[in-house]
C-alpha cells in the first residue's frame, strides 16, 4: 500500500464498471458498431490464416497436441482455448488490415477478438455475451493506451501490452467473473503484458497480439480458480502504468466510463499496410486521380508527416520482405503510384521485385512536417514533382476509414468479402456476414462453425 497514490483506486473502479455492465446497458449504436468490428477482424483473420506466421504457429500447435475445443480460423482445425487465442491473434494481425484506435495508437481487435472467440467457444457463450465482452475489452485497452501514450509507444507495442489487458477483460466477462476476480485478472494480465516496437516488420509483430490474447485468456482462467495478483496494477507507483510510461494520465482510464465508449472511435483500415502510411497513401491517390499522374512522369515525391510515422515507416526504400514492405512508406507510396492501390497483392514477392516500384521507391523523401509535430496518427502532406518542374500537393488530415472519414457498412462488407474469399468459398462468406449481423440472436458456436 505504500506505493499506492493516495485516494486513487483506478483498478477497482474500472473492474467494478466492467463487472456490472451488461448487454442492455450498452447503447444500441455501440452494439451495432461492435458487430462491424467483429466482421472486420474476421476478414483480416481469414486472410491472415494463409500467411507464413500463422502457418508456422499452427504447425507447432499441431505438434504439441492437446484438447480440440476451439476453432483455429481458416485451418479446419481445433485446439485448446489458449492456443486458439494465440493462433487467431497472430492471423488477425498478419496482413495489417485489422482496426486501429488513433488516440491509443493500438489495434484494439487484435487481442480482444481472438480472446473473445476462444473463450466464447470454450464456455458455449451467446452472441449477446460476446458483443458485451468485446465492447468492454475495447474500453479497457483503449483507455489504457490513451493513458500511457505517447511515451509508451517509444519502446512498447500497445497492441501487445494494452491488448493483454483488453483480452483479459473480454475473457473475464465471458467467464462471468465477479469484481474481485476481475481485478485479479487485470493484475495477472499486467505482469504478463509485453511487446516491443523493435519487432515491427518481422513475424514477431503479429506474435505480440497473439501472446496478448493468450495471456489475457490465461489471466482470466487463473483468476476464476482463485489465482492472485496485485489489486493495484494500474495505479501503484511500481505498477504497470508507471513502469511503462513516463507520465501516465490515469484519469483517462476511468473518465466518463459508460458514457463515452471507446469502440466508436475505431478506425477501419483500407490499405494493407501499417497505419502510419495511410494518410500519405490517400494523398498520393488523390493526386494521381486529380492530375492523372503516370509513374513515368514522376521525378520526386516529398512526404511531410508526423514524427512517429517518420521513425516507424520512414527511410526504408528497399524493404527485404512483405512484412518489412508494410512498414516502408517509400514502398507503399511507390506501389500506390505504380499499381494504383496498396492491397494485399501489392506485397507479393513479384510486385515487390517490380523494377518500376523499386526505382520509384528511391525517389521518395520522407521528413517531419512542422504542422504535424503533435500528431500521433494519420495526417500527411505529399508533394509530387513531375517532369517540367510542375509540383502537385495534397494534404490529408483524416485518412479514409477513420471515425471522421468513415467507411460505410457497405464498404466494410466489401472489404470483408475481398479478404474472406481468399480462404473460404463465397457461399460461406455470405453466411458469415449474415450471422454477424444477427449475432445477438444466436450462439457464438453457430458463427465459429463457418470459420
Amino acid at each position: 500500500m505504500g506505493n499506492l497514490l493516495s485516494g486513487v483506486n483506478i483498478t477497482s473502479e474500472l473492474g467494478e464498471f466492467l463487472v456490472r455492465t451488461e448487454f442492455e446497458d450498452i447503447p444500441p449504436k455501440v452494439r451495432r458498431h461492435t458487430k462491424l468490428c467483429i466482421l472486420d477482424w474476421l476478414g483480416a483473420s481469414l486472410a491472415g490464416s494463409l500467411e507464413p506466421p500463422t502457418k508456422i504457429v499452427l504447425s507447432l500447435i499441431r505438434e504439441l497436441g492437446g484438447k480440440r475445443e476451439c476453432t483455429v480460423i481458416g485451418a479446419n482445425s481445433k485446439t485448446t482455448c489458449l492456443n486458439a487465442a494465440l493462433a487467431n491473434g497472430i492471423s488477425g494481425h498478419s496482413v495489417e488490415l485489422d482496426d486501429v484506435n488513433e488516440l491509443a495508437i493500438i489495434h484494439p481487435a487484435a487481442a480482444v477478438m481472438p480472446a473473445a472467440l476462444a473463450v466464447a467457444e470454450h464456455c458455449g457463450s451467446s452472441g449477446r455475451d460476446m458483443i458485451t465482452a468485446v465492447a468492454l475489452g475495447y474500453e479497457a485497452e483503449v483507455r489504457l493506451g490513451m493513458a500511457m501514450n505517447p511515451s509508451h509507444y517509444e519502446y512498447w507495442h500497445p497492441t501487445g501490452t494494452c491488448g493483454t489487458f483488453g483480452a483479459a477483460v473480454t475473457a473475464s466477462k465471458l467467464l462471468c467473473l465477479g469484481r474481485e476476480q476481475m481485478i485479479q485478472a487485470l493484475g495477472i494480465a499486467g505482469t504478463q503484458a509485453s511487446g516491443l516496437i523493435e519487432t515491427f516488420g518481422s513475424m514477431s509483430k503479429p506474435l505480440n497480439p497473439g501472446k496478448a490474447a493468450q495471456s489475457g485468456v490465461l489471466a482470466a482462467l487463473l483468476a476464476r480458480k482463485g489465482f492472485t495478483s496485485t489489486s493495484q496494477i494500474l495505479e501503484s507507483k511500481i505498477g504497470y502504468c508507471y513502469a511503462a510510461s513516463r507520465e501516465p494520465r490515469l484519469n483517462e482510464i476511468t473518465k466518463e466510463l459508460g458514457v463515452r465508449y471507446a469502440i466508436l472511435r475505431t478506425c477501419f483500415k483500407w490499405h494493407a499496410s501499417c497505419g502510419h502510411t495511410h494518410g500519405a497513401i490517400d494523398a498520393v491517390q488523390n493526386i494521381v486521380s486529380k492530375y492523372d499522374v503516370r509513374p513515368d512522369m514522376v521525378e520526386q515525391v516529398i512526404v511531410e508527416t508526423y514524427p512517429i510515422a517518420v521513425s516507424v515507416v520512414g527511410g526504408k526504400p528497399d524493404p527485404v520482405s512483405s512484412s518489412d514492405a508494410k512498414f516502408s512508406l517509400n514502398y507503399c507510396l511507390a506501389a500506390a503510384l505504380v499499381f494504383g492501390r496498396v492491397g494485399l497483392e501489392e506485397f507479393s514477392e513479384q510486385r515487390r521485385r517490380n523494377s518500376q516500384v523499386r526505382e520509384m521507391s528511391k525517389k521518395i523523401i520522407v521528413k517531419t512536417g512542422a504542422e504535424f509535430a503533435n500528431t500521433v496518427l494519420g495526417s500527411a502532406k505529399v508533394t509530387v514533382c513531375v517532369r517540367g518542374g510542375r509540383r502537385m500537393s495534397f494534404k490529408v488530415e483524416v485518412p479514409k476509414g477513420y471515425p471522421d472519414n468513415p467507411l460505410t457498412a457497405s464498404e466494410l462488407k466489401q472489404k470483408f468479402r475481398g479478404l474472406a474469399r481468399l480462404a473460404l468459398p463465397n457461399s460461406e462468406v455470405e453466411k458469415i456476414i449474415a450471422r454477424v449481423e444477427h449475432l445477438e440472436n444466436m450462439q457464438v458456436s453457430s458463427l465459429t462453425a463457418l470459420l
